[in-house]
């Protein structure tokens, strides 16, 4: 398996931008919180996966609302993952080039624009820790560039080893060798061990 990393690309903001604007369309009537740009490709200078990932915050009580309205919408819903207080979604077009020339499949041309706007998105609870480790880690690897170039030299090490390790090998390790790294950055930002095990419990 290859983990393909790039490095930073000004046009993520742009594309994360574009999507906030047809979530909002998306979601009309409901109370939205906050939509972030989070994760790598929202970190000017750190290497990421070309998928941009943004997490919808919402009142508990619109959590299923907000669930039917992106299924609607062409997201695939990927339930908790283990992930307490938050659901997953992957946007329309995610592995689209799979399904090229299958009726009634898109057109290559369509092909080309959805790969440009692949996403992971996430509803979140306000406060939960999913949300929290998303802001955290993001807010200290915009301050410390020391971490950033640790979290981005990890990052590179982990790819490269998934590649040449050959088919044992696969995204849950590259999700599990961050961990370190991770935990780092998060007790920087003022963690518990006890709020760094769930991490770790998810990771795993």
């Amino acid at each position: 398996m290859k983990i393909l990393l790039t490095p930073h690309n000004p046009s993520w903001a742009l594309q994360f931008n574009a999507a906030k604007s047809s979530l909002h369309q998306t979601l009309h009537g409901i109370p939205i919180l906050s939509i972030d740009h989070v994760g790598s490709t929202s970190i000017p200078g750190l290497l990421a996966k070309p998928v941009i990932d943004i997490d919808i915050v919402v009142p508990a009580s619109f959590m299923a609302a907000t669930r039917a309205a992106l299924v609607a919408a062409g997201y695939t819903d990927m339930g908790d993952q283990g992930v307490p207080e938050r659901i997953a979604f992957r946007g329309p077009g995610y592995g689209i080039e799979e399904v090229v020339g299958s009726p009634p499949g898109p057109s290559p041309s369509e092909v080309s624009r959805l790969r440009e706007f692949r996403e992971n998105t996430y509803v979140c609870l306000e406060g939960c820790l999913s949300l929290m480790n998303h802001r955290d880690v993001k807010n200290i690897l915009l301050q410390d560039a020391e971490l950033r170039n640790e979290y981005a030299e990890c990052k590179r090490r982990l790819a490269d080893e998934i590649e040449d390790g050959g088919e044992g090998l696969g995204i849950d390790d590259y999700v599990r060798g961050k961990t370190g790294v991770l935990a780092k950055i998060l007790r920087k930002a003022g963690w518990t061990e006890e709020m760094l095990e769930e991490v770790r419990k998810v990771n795993e």
